[in-house]
This record gives structure tokens, sequence and C-alpha cells, in this order.
């Protein structure tokens, strides 16, 4: 495995952060913590589309970039780095377009191209109130009925959800009478489902909904992925997002770690500078080596998706160390700052709210364990 980045790497991801630093941060400190309305986050993903994160492991044929992972988990840390808000929105584009590039030919002829150019939005209907990790739990139902399925339930914590005019829903399948599993549907906003956005700790810049569903009646030649196929499909396309998360969390344990570092250069306690002192230094250390260790592991998995590997065990490891270990890095950076760290004036207070979503998002941490136990074992504690 060669570790070193390709001069192509190099100069992507110099241009990419001298763009966040003009062109993102300005807008994620002016709305941390306030709505990006979806003209405004439309227009942020259109700018990104360059560089290749919003659509970038796409195949060329479909529009995106056909970026090896490797590079697309890079600009993924860079832009969480930056703005986690934003980044979640981008990923949530991503996923969806992946999705949509291996539907019908109908469907992606119709949906794809204005996905890709960001003029649409669209969100992803798994986890249901009663059923998040438990997949077998899951209640929303579409219903045969002639040329149309018939769909009712709620789902929750939705990314993008109130921004999105599509939404690709798993669903419980009912076809005369008969529970055929799940499947995968396209329902456009216009069919008739509505949102309502969650109030959270952070993360409120981007849009995490509720979608209501009430006999809303989708055409049938909709379906995306057919029933029972939908949850292996949706699991493998997991498996290469989980390590996308983990550096995305690493990549707010990154802001953090460069912040703890400026305060504690410029701090004074006892006649010098705090970053002199030895427990504040080792602090730095331990903070500075997580950060890479979790990076090497996510990206020696995305390596290994490129040329072709099962991902699945390496995935769910690196997805539940990484966001853990950035969990710790922003309490750290937070105990650095002392009494400061919690206050809005320094970016250390949002931080420490803002990172602890990941190890939630894509399977909780104790379900990665199980992943990884069972893979280990055979044996499935579920």
């Amino acid at each position: 495995m060669n570790f070193s980045q390709s001069e192509e790497q190099t100069m992507l991801l110099d241009s990419f952060r001298r763009f966040l630093e003009d062109e993102i941060r300005p807008i994620s400190n002016e709305y941390r913590d306030k709505y990006i309305p979806k003209e405004l986050a439309l227009d942020i993903q259109k700018k990104l589309i360059p560089f290749g994160v919003v659509n970038g492991f796409v195949a060329e044929e479909d529009g995106g970039m056909d970026l090896d992972l490797v590079t697309f988990g890079l600009l993924m840390h860079e832009l969480a780095r930056v703005s986690p808000d934003i980044c979640i929105t981008t990923q949530i584009f991503g996923i969806a377009s992946k999705l949509m590039a291996g539907a019908p030919d109908a469907i992606k002829e119709k949906y794809l191209p204005s996905l890709m150019a960001c003029e649409s939005s669209t969100s992803i209907g798994m986890s249901e109130p009663n059923g998040g990790s438990d997949v077998a739990a899951l209640q929303v139902k579409a219903r045969k009925e002639g040329d149309f399925y018939i769909v009712n339930g709620e789902k929750t914590w939705n990314s993008s959800g109130d921004y999105s005019d599509t939404i690709l829903l798993l669903a419980r399948f009912i076809e005369d009478d008969e529970d055929k599993g799940l499947g995968l549907l396209l329902i456009e906003r216009a069919h008739g489902y509505e949102t309502n956005n969650i109030e959270k700790s952070a993360l409120n810049s981007q849009s995490t909904a509720q979608v209501f569903f009430s006999d809303v009646r989708v055409p049938a030649e909709n379906v995306v992925v057919h029933a029972p196929k939908a949850m292996k499909h949706m699991m493998k396309l997991l498996s290469s997002s989980r390590p996308i998360v983990a550096l995305m969390a690493l990549g707010v344990a990154q802001a953090a770690y460069d912040e703890a570092l400026s305060f504690a250069m410029d701090r004074k306690q006892f006649g010098s500078v705090i970053a002199g002192k030895q427990l504040i230094q080792a602090k730095l250390a331990e903070m500075a080596t997580k950060i890479e260790a979790g990076k090497l592991m996510a990206l020696k998995t995305l390596d290994n998706i490129d040329r072709g590997a099962d991902p699945k065990l390496q995935a769910a490891m690196c997805k539940w160390y990484g966001t853990e270990l950035a969990c710790e890095i922003v309490y750290d950076a937070v105990q650095i700052h002392g009494g400061s760290g919690i206050t809005k004036e320094y970016p250390v207070e949002y931080y420490s709210r803002a990172v602890r979503i990941f190890p939630f998002t894509e399977g909780t941490t104790e379900v990665q364990k199980l992943i990884i136990g069972r893979l280990l074992t055979g044996i499935s504690a579920f």
C-alpha cells in the first residue's frame, strides 16, 4: 500500500483547502447553529461540484468524476473540518447520486441529471421512530394497488429531509396482501409526503427531518430496488460510506485540535504559555496521534474497497473507532480551553456538540461492534 499522496491528489487538496477557507468558512461561521435556507444550501453544493465531493465517486458516464474513494474521503475530511453541517448535506448528495446511478434507466434519466447538477435535492428514508438499527422492525409500508404503491408511515433522522424534492424510501412492500420484504422506492414531494425539521443540540444548519406519508400514491415505475433486495443493496453502499463518516468525524476533531493548539500557544498560566506545560503537551500529543490513527484506519479501508475487497469488517471497525476517537479528541480540546471551552466565543464549544452525532449515524457504535463480532465468530448476537 502506498501511503503517499499523488501529485494530483496534493494539488486537488491544496486547491480545495483554499476554496474552503475563502468561500465556505465565512458561510459556516455565519450560519453556525442557524438554518441554511434550501436555495443557499443548493448554491453551496453547486460550488463544490468541481472538486468532486458532491458526486465525485459516481461514474463519468453518469455525470460524475469517477474519483477513487481514498481521494473522496480526503476531500470530505477537509470539508468536515470547515463545516460538518455542509459536509452532511454533501454526503447525502453523494450517497443518493450513487443509488440513482444504479437505478433502472427510466428513473436515472428522469431524476439523476438534476440531482448531479444540484438543481434538486433528495433524502434517504431508512430510520423510523421504532426501528433504527433494528431493520426487521421497519414498518413504513408500500402497498401495491394496480400501477401504484400506496405509502403510509413515518421516517425520522432524514438528513436533507426538509430540503428534499424527492426521497429514496426504504419500505416494506406489500403485494397481494403478502409481505415481500424491503424495497427501495423513489417518491416525489409532489406525490404528497410532508416533512418537519428536528431541532437538535447541534448540526442545525442543515436539515434533519421527520418525513410523513399518508396514502401517498407513487407510480410503480418508481421502484429503484425491488423487494426483498433493498436492504442488501443499502448495506453494501453503507459499507463504503462508513469510512467516510469516520473521516468526517475526524475532520471535526482536526478542527478542534487546531483550535486547542492555537489556544495553548497563546494562553499563559503561572508565567508561561500552557503549551509548555507537560500535561498540556501530553494531551496535544495524544490528540494528534489519535487523529492520525483514525485516518489511517479509514483510508486503508477505502483503499481496500478501491481494490475490490469486501469492506464490511474493516468498515465497521474504522467507523466505530474513528467516530469515538473524534469525541475523545474534541473533549480534550475543550479541556485545554478550560472554562473558555464551554463558551460560544470559542469554536470548540460548537465542535463538542457537533461531533456527538457521528457515533450514531449510519449504525451506532454498539451496532458496529456487533457486526464485527458476527463477522469474527460467525455467530449473530442481534
